[in-house]
């Protein structure tokens, strides 16, 4: 995307590292700039509420009796990766999720009887940068920075509750973005009008149904700046498989979110007085250019998870996928990461170039 106004980067670097939490709790407020998080849920029972991304998922019920949740937290231009499953009687969910400064990669599936109790399998987490935008004739003076997210994946539901989504949005300073005339959510579904944010879903009514969705958008968002000023911007996103409704209606429903692929675009344009301008500086804490669009690194094989190493984490995908017959079957819980081979199956071949890959703790 050709940029409008003029931007110049200027960049401190800022130290990387890892850290875990034991316990509940992280979020995108809880976080510090630079860094991200990311938390991987899976439960057999839920409240069927939901909320926006970047919060906490023990606030949807993930983490009660019977659930998983996994989480992790990084510093500066780091990664994190989990992964979560859970099960009860015929239900199965899982998720798994990594997450770095600029992008995010989710998976998540749930496959259910309709009379259960809201289970899910959900992914939720993204990262957070503090930014200034410095004009020498415009200090303390408000404006708005534009910059673009891109989302990617595939959604697929079946029977009489299926459901399924991925959704984005923005927060400044740990307050979401309200919305504004220089926001569009682009192709996305609107769920509400005040603020900024990407809304892909999918639900089916009926039994048997089935139905899919190609997930392909760019939001465009505006974030309120004052010249000078320096500010803190996140950008989170989910990812999850669920039901639309607990009811008396025989049979299973499923759904899953697949492949999402979540990426920053770059900044568009910066704003003053309703139109873009140029002359403007934009520092970040991190040295990473944000002025461009950024993708995560390509996986080496055995990397199912896109962390830059293999590890217990890949591990445990690769179980849940082991024995997938038809990697074309869009209703298997993880699609298809683990068919290294390439033949359409996730079998003993795998399995053993998994086995050859496994504790490369540092991918070419």
């Amino acid at each position: 995307m050709k940029l409008q106004s003029p931007v110049r980067w200027t960049a401190a670097a800022t130290a990387s590292c890892l850290s875990t939490l034991a316990a509940a709790g992280l979020s995108q407020s809880a976080i510090t700039s630079p860094g991200g998080f990311v938390q991987a849920g899976a439960d057999p029972s839920t409240s069927g509420g939901s909320g926006w991304p970047g919060a906490d998922l023990t606030s949807w019920s993930i983490g009660g009796a019977g659930s998983m949740l996994a989480e992790l937290a990084f510093a500066g231009n780091g990664t994190a990766s989990r992964s979560a499953s859970a099960s009860g009687t015929n239900i199965s969910n899982n998720s798994d999720g990594l997450v770095g400064m600029g992008y995010a990669k989710f998976n998540a599936f749930n496959s259910a009887p309709n009379n259960s109790f809201f289970p899910m399998g959900i992914v939720n987490g993204g990262w957070k940068e503090t930014f200034m935008v410095s004009n020498a004739a415009l200090t303390g003076q408000n404006g708005f920075m534009q910059f673009t997210v891109h989302v990617t994946g595939s959604l697929f539901a079946t029977g009489f509750a299926g459901s399924t989504a991925t959704q984005i949005t923005g927060y400044k300073d740990n307050s979401q973005l309200m919305s504004n005339s220089l926001f569009s959510p682009g192709n996305s579904t609107l769920i509400s009008t005040d603020r900024q944010y990407g809304n892909w879903s999918l639900s089916t009514s009926g039994n048997p149904n089935s139905d899919s969705k190609a997930v392909n958008g760019t939001v465009t968002f505006a974030v309120p700046i004052t010249f000078g000023t320096s500010f803190t911007l996140g950008v989170y996103g989910y990812a999850r498989g669920s039901m639309r409704s607990s009811s008396g209606v025989g049979g299973i429903s499923t759904g899953r979110a697949s492949n999402i692929i979540i990426t920053w675009g770059g900044i568009s344009n910066i704003y003053f007085n309703g139109s873009p301008i140029g002359g403007s500086t934009v520092s970040s804490s991190t040295g990473i250019n944000w002025g461009q669009p950024i993708q995560p690194p390509a996986p080496c094989p055995g990397d199912l998870n896109g962390d830059n190493q293999v590890d217990d984490s890949d591990f445990s995908i690769f179980a849940g996928a082991y024995n997938i017959l038809d990697c074309a079957d869009p209703s298997m819980p993880a699609g298809c990461p683990a068919d290294l081979n390439g033949d359409g199956f996730v079998d003993d071949a795998d399995f053993v170039l998994f086995v050859a890959a496994y504790n490369d703790l540092l991918c070419p």
